[in-house]
């Protein structure tokens, strides 16, 4: 099952060079990047709702208003902050270095959010394996921008 798991994260990995360029090119055509992506979460909170609405999936919204803390609700802000500046991004840097750089810089902070169990996330130790990992993304990312 972790295989099938590690799988799907590379598959919707596949997705967001390809979204973020669809998402340029419909900024372009706008020739507004903010509107494409209010098109981007327009579109996808209607799909949401469609999926929400057909598995009659249960709502708890008011009891999560009360209960949740006030920083589970800056998710939707973040969204739009990232949509909004890679269709800026795409159309300058290019999808790879964009990505490349996108990819470092969730790495990085990954290895903090884990090492801290931030958010509710389980605590894996920051250790020599892992920044290694770090340090050839970034490799990575200086041999895409150089070429």
């Amino acid at each position: 099952m972790r295989y099938f798991l590690m799988l799907l994260a590379l598959a919707l990995g596949c997705f967001l060079p390809v979204q973020a360029s669809i998402n340029a090119k419909l900024g372009g055509f706008l020739k507004a990047p903010l509107m494409a992506a209010l098109v981007n979460f327009m579109v996808g909170g209607f799909v949401l709702l469609l999926v929400v609405l057909g598995t009659r999936t249960p709502n708890n919204l008011l009891l999560a208003v009360k209960e949740a803390p006030v920083y589970v609700w800056i998710g939707g802000l973040m969204g739009s902050i990232f949509v909004g500046s890679i269709i800026f991004l795409i159309p300058r840097l290019g999808a790879a270095l964009s990505f490349s750089l996108i990819v470092c810089g969730q790495l990085v902070f990954s290895l903090i959010l884990d090492h801290f169990g931030m958010f509710g996330v389980p605590v894996q130790p920051i250790n020599w394996g892992r920044i290694a990992g770090v340090l050839l993304i970034l490799g990575g990312v200086l041999v895409i921008h150089k070429f």
